[in-house]
């Protein structure tokens, strides 16, 4: 099979034939399509965040005789809207499912990528390495580099492709193969290290204050030897630390879930680095977060039966994190300012469009989140709110009497200033305003048997609700 030659300038904006449509919204409450033809279901979308607010997603796809295989890279608004789609890499013989896209000095992008363009003995871009591809913040035209970003040959058969920067924009990078993992900083020399047993895979990198931190899942026998593992790589070498919790005992043997996807690493902004997994076997008994350097784990409510965890930083020092569950819904929850409290789990319907969920992905660092799913033939994207917390007490009493209820609206257990509570009875409405300890009261008046329908709303954030029983 002959491979068309990629030039060293490769531009091409995808149309709509055949395709999604440019400003399709993906706003609160509505799922879009945001890739292209050609998809698998092992295909995992690599998401950055520019200046200026658009979320680039780079998707592995392949042609549609399966002769050749691409990278594209949808561009999506702050509000939601995909303007389109670029071919980044042109027709390669083989590349990886898992592209990588991260930041670089300019304020432009990098694509990180493991392939083999063609056969031809002459084409540079034979040799099998983590290649890199640069661009404008805008994403629509790329420019593959010469340097590799890791210069070992087996990048083109990578089990799942890391990469970060440094605070300087230098590029890190690494890959798992086998008992193997590989990195390179910058132009450096590619370097290695082994785990214990074999395999390793899914490595995940971040950067936290000039130190480089590689995650990834090993399934190696014995417990010592599987569950999710986390080791500095920069500028030292650190010892290999498994990640308390994410090995489990059933009927008397060891054993681990594999989250199917990049390790779900995130460094927080005003520093940690954390992960969370499933915690359980051989079913999630719950998501959990985890901070490294510490022994305490987080337990995200209602996540048992989950897979697909995904993570992101979020702002004022948050976390999300997503996941689905065992009907193919998805949950995304965010934690507070020091992600030490989980806020309220959201659930988000799959659309009846769309098929089971194989991967899932998320980028917060706005005041949506934006939420995508694999469904093995489509990329799904759609924006949410962080969800509002209402408590009532008391939350029952006798009808007969009025009552006086206070309310507290609560995100991730902070207070919510200015949220409005409406309480709905017999064709009736009250309201209330919280004041700065996210308080607010109401007096019902006597009214019999009945139920009291309340909810809590605020702009930028999901409402909540809860149902008060008078006797």
């Amino acid at each position: 099979m002959r491979l068309r030659r990629l030039s060293i300038l490769f531009v091409l904006v995808l149309g709509l034939s055949g395709l999604a449509a440019p400003s399709l919204a993906g706003p609160p409450g509505k799922w879009t399509v945001v890739s292209g033809g050609g998809l698998t279901n092992i295909v995992e979308p690599g998401l950055y965040r520019t200046a200026d607010g658009t979320l680039h997603v780079a998707m592995h796809r392949n042609a549609s005789d399966f002769t050749a295989e691409y990278i594209d890279v949808a561009h999506i608004t702050e509000s939601g809207k995909l303007t389109g789609r670029t071919d980044a890499t042109g027709a390669w013989q083989g590349v990886t499912v898992d592209p990588e896209l991260v930041g670089s000095p300019d304020g432009g992008m990098r694509l990180v990528f493991g392939g083999v363009r063609s056969g031809d003995p002459n084409d540079p871009y034979r040799a099998g390495y983590l290649w890199q591809s640069s661009s404008p913040a805008d994403g629509l035209s790329w420019l593959l580099s010469p340097t590799p970003s890791v210069a070992a040959n087996t990048g083109y058969a990578s089990s799942g492709s890391g990469a970060t920067t440094l605070p300087d924009g230098t590029l890190v990078a690494a890959y798992p193969a086998g008992s193997t993992i590989y990195y390179q900083v910058g132009a450096g020399a590619p370097l290695s290290f082994d785990v214990a047993d074999c395999c390793a895979y899914d490595v995940t990198l971040v950067e936290d204050g000039g130190v480089v931190y590689a995650a990834w899942y090993a399934n190696g026998d014995g417990a010592p030897n599987m569950g999710q593992f986390v080791r500095t790589i920069y500028p030292t070498l650190g010892p290999i630390i498994q990640v308390p919790g994410s090995v489990s005992t059933f009927s008397g043997s060891p054993g681990t879930i594999a989250n199917s996807q990049h390790a779900a690493m995130a460094t927080r902004n005003g520093g940690g680095v954390y992960i969370a997994f499933c915690k359980g076997y051989p079913t999630c008994d719950n998501v959990v977060l985890w901070k490294y350097g510490t022994t305490k784990l987080l337990k995200v409510p209602g996540s048992q039966g989950a897979s697909h965890v995904a993570i992101s930083p979020a702002p004022s020092g948050r976390l999300w994190i997503a996941f689905e569950d065992e009907d193919d819904n998805l949950h995304a929850v965010r934690t507070n300012t020091t992600a030490k409290k989980i806020g309220a789990v959201r659930t988000i319907k799959r659309t009846k469009s769309a098929g089971p969920v194989y991967k899932v992905a998320i980028e917060g660092t706005r005041a949506r989140a934006d939420l995508l799913f694999n469904d093995g033939e489509k990329i799904w994207h759609q924006q949410l709110f962080a969800g509002l917390t209402l408590k009532a007490l008391p939350d029952n009493w006798n009808g007969n009497q009025s009552e006086k209820v206070k309310f507290e609206v609560t995100d991730a257990g902070d207070a919510i200033k200015g949220a409005t509570v409406k309480a709905k009875f017999n064709g009736n409405k009250l309201t209330c305003s919280t004041e700065a300890n996210g308080k607010c009261s109401i007096t019902f008046p006597k009214m019999g048997k009945t139920k009291v329908k309340v909810t809590a709303k605020k702009s930028g954030y999901a409402p909540d609700e809860t149902k008060l029983n008078v006797k």
